[in-house]
């Protein structure tokens, strides 16, 4: 192939990278930890390695973008679609830090994992709704909005995991970490919430276009999903520490309540998507928002485990069990698409698959 063209090509995908690419290393990273639940240790490591790779590609990327294309990743972060699928970075390396800390029982490098992530979490969290609240040409809530807003609470959560994981073993002050990490999973709920009322309120009273209902609208579970997850990391890690020890029947009890709430949207957005592509004959076409659909499958599988020995009700098994089988499939179907859309532009050129991937 021409050098010429392929280099073209190469920028023209960076010029393009989605701001929810990160979402890849999330999704990526919770059927890593999942398969480590279930107790398949080499499936986990495998995901692991990925993942590691995933992560290193990106972050180079993201860069090079900042520094060649400013003013489309300035576009990006101000967009009222495309600025909070940023905080994907924030969910992926707690996620990523998660996995160093349990599967490769590295308590030094989860660590750095988790500051970064607490960095990026007040960079990205606080700045991008900031450019969203002042911006002074709104779109409508039809136009503005879509589960790609939700990742404030999984980013949110995502870091009460990873640090209630790690707080015992980094020699922190668990009186105070725990009483922070509390704090941040009462914060993450409330973001939900918020959050959650307006998406809804979208779904109920404005038109629902095929095209509209992409797959961004699956963190409605996994946001929920990853808020059990958190709470049963609290309740599993927390013991004696004062904060989750005097919470701890309204962690158990908004723990159950994200995971009943997780469970009643998976059904429903399964019913939205036969909707969307068999009734309504929208074809399929990867975009980096299928991660988002991915990562709810493996978040639903960890989260749903977790409860099970937070709660000792080892009966609750046999969802994880299954769902595991379709986590793995998803994550190879969208990780199969992304290949060939990506390929196809680097094999053939802009001109022929010269989609924007957002």
């Amino acid at each position: 192939m021409n050098t010429r063209l392929l280099r073209a090509a190469f920028y023209f995908l960076n010029k393009n990278l989605a701001p929810a690419d990160f979402a890849m290393v999330m999704s990526t990273g919770i059927v890593s930890l999942a398969l480590g639940h279930l107790g398949c240790h080499w499936g986990a490591m495998l995901f692991f390695a990925i993942n590691i790779c995933m992560y290193a590609v990106l972050w180079p990327l993201y860069i090079l973008k900042l520094f060649v294309y400013p003013d489309r990743m300035r576009a990006d972060f101000t967009g009222h679609l495309t600025g909070p699928g940023f905080l994907t970075i924030v969910a992926g390396t707690s996620v990523l830090g998660a996995q160093f800390a349990i599967l490769g029982q590295s308590l030094a490098i989860a660590q750095i994992f988790f500051w970064l992530a607490c960095l990026l979490w007040i960079a990205i969290l606080w700045g991008t709704f900031f450019c969203i609240f002042i911006n002074p040409v709104k779109p409508s809530l039809e136009h503005g909005i879509n589960g790609s807003w939700l990742l404030a609470t999984v980013s949110t959560q995502s870091i009460v995991v990873l640090g209630a994981t790690i707080a015992r073993g980094a020699g922190w002050s668990l009186d105070v970490a725990f009483f922070l990490l509390c704090a941040m999973f009462g914060l993450g709920l409330i973001l939900y919430i918020l959050i959650i009322t307006l998406i809804f309120y979208r779904f109920c009273f404005a038109e629902l276009r095929p095209e509209g209902l992409d797959p961004a609208f699956w963190i409605n579970t996994s946001a929920v999903a990853i808020t059990t997850l958190a709470g049963a990391t609290l309740i599993i890690h927390g013991g004696d520490a004062a904060m989750p020890a005097r919470l701890r029947p309204f962690i158990e009890g908004i723990t159950l309540l994200a995971w009943a709430t997780a469970s009643w949207w998976l059904p429903f957005l399964f019913l939205l998507g036969i909707w969307r592509h068999l009734l309504r004959k929208l074809a399929f076409a990867y975009t980096p928002a299928f991660w988002g659909m991915v990562f709810p499958m493996g978040m639903y599988t960890t989260c749903t485990a977790a409860l099970a020995k937070a709660i000792d009700f080892p009966k609750l098994m046999i969802v994880p069990r299954i769902f595991i089988w379709i986590a793995l499939l998803a994550w190879l179907a969208t990780f199969t698409g992304m290949i060939r859309a990506d390929g196809g532009i680097l094999l053939h050129g802009r001109g022929r698959h010269g989609q924007h991937r957002h």
